[in-house]
């Protein structure tokens, strides 16, 4: 195997885990970083409006996208991860592929 198929399957692997791991855990992170800062004080109701704005850049009032762009955002992480993910499970296939084709045609 050649050192640049090594590193298209390698790379493909470490695309394929990061895609899953925005998709499956992206809200997960941001709401801890936010609990964590801004969000301390907060509970309930409040703690999530709070959050969605955050994520859309800051309150309307103060130019951000509010809430909506914040709802839209959250939305927007699963299939973005997902679809990341399946960037690198293709770049890793073609990665297989390639060398098993360079295998035959060196027989």
């Amino acid at each position: 195997m050649k050192t640049k198929e090594k590193k298209l399957i390698g790379g493909g692997a470490a695309t394929t885990a990061t895609g899953a791991a925005v998709a499956l855990g992206g809200k997960t992170a941001l709401w801890a970083i936010f609990s964590a800062g801004p969000g301390a004080a907060l509970t309930g109701a409040a703690e999530t409006s709070a959050f969605l704005a955050w994520c859309g850049g800051g309150s309307l009032a103060a130019g951000g996208g509010g809430m909506a762009a914040g709802s839209a955002l959250l939305a927007a992480l699963g299939p973005l991860g997902l679809g990341v993910a399946g960037i690198g499970v293709l770049s890793t296939g073609i990665g297989i592929y390639k060398v098993r084709r360079n295998r035959n045609n060196n027989l």
